[in-house]
């Protein structure tokens, strides 16, 4: 979060006008012009954030927000409201002029009102797919400028030459960091067949190091869910999948210890249907599916097989390989050989149903600002009078 609110600090302080030189003809006059692109503020933004890493969400948009001159309101989830409550108070505390960051908690109507209020001129939203079109559409009754990042299904592809203990470990942390809950979670599993067998064994290695507990004790990897109601529904596309022939490779119930707390085991399902509801929507919960691939055009199909297309991790030693993958897969961010690490100048987003637009650097800058031109003209002395 700190790191968030530096960077575009300083990105603001770079943040300059771009100006550009030409000729015209104006009333018999040879004039030069000077058109410089200004960049204001837009005014007021509005940022509602998931429950998931609501801190780091809030200070990725506010960030920018205020770095280019707006005043915001920002709404979190009712089931994580407490952090951004702290921020709205550190910022008090920092000095931060009343009005300019307004904290709002509240159910999905403060959302819908703020979308909707003529007070506001642009929404960044973060949430699923179904909410976005909402918010959308109710932003385009007054033509309020909307980002919106959305779900994800994110595939691992996992090539025969990738160094496979290595790999094993990357797609372990892509998909049970955070418990499966982030919109980058690398839900999909898609594994050369040659060594699938092999692969597994050691997926299933990682899942069984992985260490379950109190989110606020030294050393924990692994803990419990938002809820109890997510924990059913992560639970139902499991349900669902093993009705349907899968296969429970590990997981796929609530563990013994911790009893107390929304905990539900690492889960890892074989044998998954293609168009099963756990391979093709997003469970925002642990859950890893199985798929496998006999050459790169058809991993390359599996991986486009989806609405979705936030992001998509490939593991090789072959670059000339992952190059042509990244380029071919239908997905907003391609990481090869690791998971998720960002570099806050460059483009966060999706394709597809996964969103519209992009965060980070000058693209966040972009979307804060209004492109203004102002041109002047100058040039030969006007003496008639």
């Amino acid at each position: 979060a700190a790191r968030n609110i530096r960077f575009f600090a300083a990105v603001a302080q770079t943040w300059t006008h771009e100006a550009a030189d030409s000729e015209a003809k104006f009333l018999g006059r040879d004039l030069k012009l000077m058109s410089v692109t200004q960049r204001p503020p837009v005014g007021v933004g509005a940022i509602i954030i998931p429950w998931n890493s609501p801190l780091m969400l809030a200070t990725w948009n506010l960030g920018p927000c205020l770095a280019a001159g707006n005043t915001c309101v920002l709404k979190p989830s009712e089931l994580a409201p407490l952090t951004s409550i702290a921020l709205g108070e550190i910022a008090n505390e920092a000095g931060l002029p009343s009005g300019v960051l307004n904290i709002v908690p509240g159910l999905g109507d403060a959302g819908a009102a703020l979308v909707s209020h003529p007070g506001v001129d642009a929404i960044a939203f973060t949430g699923g797919v179904a909410t976005g079109k909402r918010v959308m559409a109710s932003a385009a009754e007054s033509l309020k400028r909307v980002t919106l990042e959305l779900g994800g299904k994110s595939p691992n592809l996992v090539f025969a030459d990738a160094n496979l203990k290595r790999t094993a470990a990357g797609v372990a942390r892509s998909i049970y960091r955070s418990q499966g809950q982030s919109c980058v979670a690398g839900s999909r599993l898609l594994v050369d067949r040659k060594i699938s067998a092999d692969f597994l064994e050691m997926l299933a290695a990682e899942i069984r190091r992985l260490k379950i507990g109190d989110p606020l004790v030294d050393g924990t990897e692994y803990g419990p869910l938002i809820s109890g109601a997510h924990r059913e529904r992560v639970h139902s596309f499991v349900a669902d999948a093993v009705a349907n022939g899968a296969k429970i490779l590990a997981g796929g119930k609530n563990p013994a210890e911790p009893a107390r707390g929304f905990y539900y085991l690492p889960t890892l399902l074989d044998g998954v249907d293609a168009k099963s509801r756990a391979v093709s929507e997003e469970i925002f919960g642990p859950v890893l599916t199985v798929e496998r691939f006999d050459d790169e055009e058809q991993a390359i199909a599996s991986a486009n097989a989806t609405r979705f297309g936030l992001a998509a991790y490939v593991w090789t030693s072959n670059v000339d390989r992952a190059l042509r993958i990244a380029e071919k897969i239908k997905t907003g961010m391609v990481w090869v050989n690791s998971f998720f690490l960002r570099d806050l100048r460059v483009p966060f987003g999706g394709a597809k149903m996964s969103g519209l637009g992009r965060q980070g650097g000058r693209f966040s800058m972009e979307f804060w600002t209004e492109p203004k031109l102002v041109c002047v003209a100058y040039g030969e002395e006007d003496h008639d009078g």
